[in-house]
């Protein structure tokens, strides 16, 4: 029997399994904080840096079937990025229907269809941000939203978080979740993707049936690794991931950039193509012991021939991150439907 329409709330501890994207959240003055690492993890980190990545929902949404005819939401975001836009996305049975400036505090109020219907609501993905409330209105029904698929970790520099994207579902991650309907776990670290194992504990134990690991623009920047510790912290990186979760790994090296990376030696003396260069050689190795994982090229999915993609040379525009994603679902797919076919259980 249908209960009668009333006013419910969806905030996490209302219906934890209706929120995706975040390990944890905590409490603070007036409401819950999403982590996309534990603190726990972040402590092994020691990095202020990191800990403020890790507040910034990049991917965290509420999904739940509702026949709701309004959504009223309180959260606040800080200006961590004065040039990043700080919006909320709600996309309604698939369709992507408002998006939202949400900067300061921020009080909103949404319609919704009236009717049994999918509802998901993607937080800010460039600003920490605190949820206060989470309403909906004249709702007879109110139920966590199934998976819409396969469960996909991405880890990453800032070209994977796409501070540069004009709103949540604009990052390559959420496109190509979008179109090879992947429930998204989104850990782009902007300037901290660095190989810190507390980073392959958060991904080994988000339960991924799919693994994508975006490596090198910040180990270049940052001079991380030389030519001799960089093989061994990749490999090391992965094997953490693997003992966590037997879900088949893509490794991506970093897009091309111009030729002030490309070409010239950063300070352990390496260019990002021979780094680049590296990382494969690395890929190689790993594939010789663990068939479940795959290279892709970055260089293929930006190339040298498309600068006008990059809006600084290094990251991509609102358009260089839809491209990136018309290129990189397809070979997403195939990984994922390549380690079904090779599984122990497979005909």
């Amino acid at each position: 029997m249908m209960s009668a329409p009333t006013t419910r709330r969806a905030l996490p501890a209302d219906l934890p399994e209706a929120w995706a994207g975040a390990a944890t959240w905590t409490g603070v003055a007036g409401g819950v904080q999403p982590w996309r690492v534990e603190p726990a993890q972040l402590e092994r980190i020691v990095s202020p840096a990191v800990e403020e990545l890790a507040r910034i929902p990049n991917g965290v949404r509420l999904a739940v079937e509702t026949d709701a005819s309004r959504l009223e939401l309180a959260l606040t975001t800080e200006d961590s990025h004065k040039d990043a836009a700080r919006r909320v996305d709600l996309v309604v049975d698939g369709k992507h229907v408002a998006s939202v400036e949400a900067a300061s505090r921020t009080e909103l109020d949404l319609d919704l269809p009236g009717s049994r219907a999918r509802v998901e609501l993607w937080l800010p993905h460039t600003a920490p941000t605190v949820l206060h409330q989470a309403l909906l209105h004249e709702a007879s029904v109110l139920v966590p939203a199934p998976p819409r698929g396969p469960r996909w970790t991405v880890h990453g520099s800032s070209i994977t978080q796409c501070n540069e994207a004009d709103s949540p579902l604009g990052t390559w991650p959420a496109l190509v979740a979008a179109q090879n309907d992947y429930e998204l776990t989104a850990l782009g670290m902007s300037g901290q993707c660095h190989l810190d194992p507390p980073l392959a504990e958060t991904v080994g134990r988000s339960r991924p049936d799919l693994v994508t690991l975006c490596l090198g623009a910040n180990i270049y920047g940052a001079a991380t690794f030389t030519e001799r510790s960089l093989l061994p912290a990749m490999i090391g990186f992965v094997d953490h991931v693997r003992r966590l979760t037997p879900a088949p790994i893509v490794l991506m090296s970093t897009i091309t950039s111009g030729p002030h990376r490309e070409d010239v030696p950063n300070a352990a003396g390496l260019t990002q193509r021979r780094l680049r260069e590296l990382l494969h050689h690395g890929a190689e190795l790993l594939r010789r012991e663990d068939p479940l994982i795959t290279l892709i090229d970055g260089s293929e999915i930006i190339a040298a021939q498309e600068m006008h993609l990059l809006g600084d040379l290094l990251h991509p525009t609102p358009e260089g991150y839809r491209v990136m994603a018309e290129r990189l679902a397809p070979r997403l797919a195939r990984a994922l439907a390549d380690a079904s076919d090779t599984s122990p259980g497979a005909a």
